[in-house]
């Protein structure tokens, strides 16, 4: 459990730097693959994960896409809408209380990061 937790410290520890959205409200219907290739428009995507629950095999609607710099990051991030199959998604910027909060839920409700590769 100790060795878990210092894991996600390093971990937030590396990626609060790097540039960061966190999307919510993604369709059951979209896959990371959709996700990435929705906000290529705005930069090169680096990285792309969308977390599943392990008893439903379902992601949980919520992932986390890294660009290459900063201002990709914001032109994503000043886009007014981002429609993913119809639906219509919330992006943030990724910081310490996005990442406390997504990992302690996370944990709580078995969630996994079998999608994407951040």
């Amino acid at each position: 459990m100790a060795a878990s937790a210092v894991r996600g410290a390093v971990a937030l520890r590396t990626s609060v730097s790097r540039p960061v959205a966190f999307v919510r409200k993604i369709p059951w219907t979209a896959a990371s693959s959709e996700l990435r290739e929705h906000f290529a428009q705005f930069g090169h995507v680096r990285k792309c994960t969308v977390p599943f629950d392990k008893e439903t095999g379902f992601h949980r609607g919520m992932g986390w896409i890294q660009f290459s710099s900063e201002e990709e990051l914001q032109n994503a991030l000043q886009q007014e809408h981002h429609i993913l199959d119809g639906v219509k998604v919330n992006i943030f910027l990724y910081n310490i209380m996005s990442f406390l909060y997504i990992h302690l839920v996370g944990q709580k409700y078995g969630m996994t990061r079998t999608s994407g590769d951040l």
